[in-house]
């Protein structure tokens, strides 16, 4: 199991994904600093060509998001903040090739 970061910067859209035989786990969503305290940042993850919401961040209230979510293939992370960068933090690890997390009868 090892660390696995990222920072997602404004407008600029981050694909991603693991390595063979591995999964990367998503656990936390973070903003950075900024001097607008008052936004709401909505993230995405784009999967498949399906781009889903996976919560709302707000310096005020919700700065961080904790998320429990398992990818085995390439994704790419986003958000529309346009005044900062929002980080994705979690860990990478490989699998058993009998399928994770699951076995398949």
């Amino acid at each position: 199991m090892e660390f696995w970061g990222i920072e997602v910067k404004a407008g600029q859209p981050i694909k991603t994904g693991p390595g063979v035989n591995r999964v990367i786990h998503l656990s936390q969503a973070t903003l950075g600093e900024s001097k607008n305290k008052a936004e709401s940042v909505p993230l995405y993850v784009n999967v498949d060509g399906k781009k889903l919401v996976l919560g709302t961040l707000s310096h005020q209230n919700f700065p961080q998001l904790n998320l429990d979510l398992v990818f085995e293939q390439e994704f790419e992370l986003s958000h529309n903040w346009k005044n900062g960068s929002v980080y994705f933090l979690g860990y990478e690890t490989s699998v058993q090739e009998e399928g994770y997390p699951f076995y398949y009868f």
